[in-house]
């Protein structure tokens, strides 16, 4: 056997060692995924990112708003204790008119931006999009989008893994990965959607919002470019809200029980 087939084979048995002990199981879904990310790695990287963002953007003082999302991210943090047991909670509103937009990091770190005021009526709504959000922390899509980069970009040699995990670089990689990826981004919107929903059942918010909020976002996509970067790795808003109304009766038994304890 001559260098470099025994380079590929070793390289290939590292790689699956790598992946079969990096194997863990999302919550309430049940799907595998694979993170070669550590929680300090992530949270390292996410919390610098959240520091730059607040040094480059104007924070909200508005009394209504820092209100509405101290208190529902409080609630719904209490519920994903044991997920996020380390977390050092921080809730941020940014002056940001026109953008519809909200986040949640790794380590605890949740920003939203004003203009999703614009859209959301209710604590219960507002509550829904934070649960998303927080839900994709708790399934570790940000360590799996990492990870994942780093797996793909193995196949030009296992010596890249570790420089495409700690820059994310994603420039390279073939066309055909990048479909994997679209459908991998799917799936975690999905999951996301599904897992918040039951967060803020649990919190005492009412997961109708959930739908409300959906059905809101299906309305501004009517008549928008259903194509391109984000509609490859999004699901609709129409396949969202169907599948939220699949999961309506689960989470509202959750929501029931919060409102029973809180008498």
């Amino acid at each position: 056997m001559d260098t470099k087939r025994i380079f590929q084979v070793t390289a290939a048995i590292l790689l699956i060692s790598i992946l079969a002990s990096s194997c863990s199981t999302v919550p309430v879904t049940g799907r595998k995924q694979i993170n070669l990310m550590s929680d300090s790695e992530v949270v390292k990287m996410t919390k610098a990112a959240f520091e730059q963002m607040k040094g480059q953007m104007k924070i909200s003082r508005d009394p209504r708003m820092n209100d509405w999302v101290f208190e529902v991210s409080e609630r719904i943090s209490q519920q994903v204790f044991w997920d996020m047991p380390l977390a050092e909670w921080e809730f941020i509103v940014f002056d940001a008119p026109g953008q519809i937009n909200a986040f949640a990091m790794p380590g605890g770190k949740v920003g939203v931006m004003s203009g999703l005021f614009d859209m959301v009526e209710t604590k219960d709504e507002l509550a829904s999009v934070i649960a998303h959000e927080i839900a994709h922390v708790t399934a570790r899509h940000t360590h799996e989008r990492m990870s994942q980069a780093g797996i793909l970009k193995a196949g030009s040699g296992i010596s890249s893994l570790g420089t495409a995990i700690a820059t994310g670089g994603m420039v390279h990689i073939a066309p055909s990965m990048n479909g994997q990826l679209a459908a991998w981004d799917r799936a975690k919107e999905a999951e996301a959607d599904r897992i918040g929903m039951m967060y803020m059942a649990r919190a005492g918010f009412d997961p109708n919002a959930a739908i409300s909020v959906m059905g809101k976002m299906a309305q501004m996509d009517v008549g928008g470019p259903a194509s391109g970067a984000y509609s490859s790795t999004h699901p609709s808003s129409q396949e969202r809200l169907d599948a939220l109304h699949a999961y309506l009766d689960e989470a509202m038994v959750e929501y029931e029980k919060a409102k029973a304890l809180a008498f």
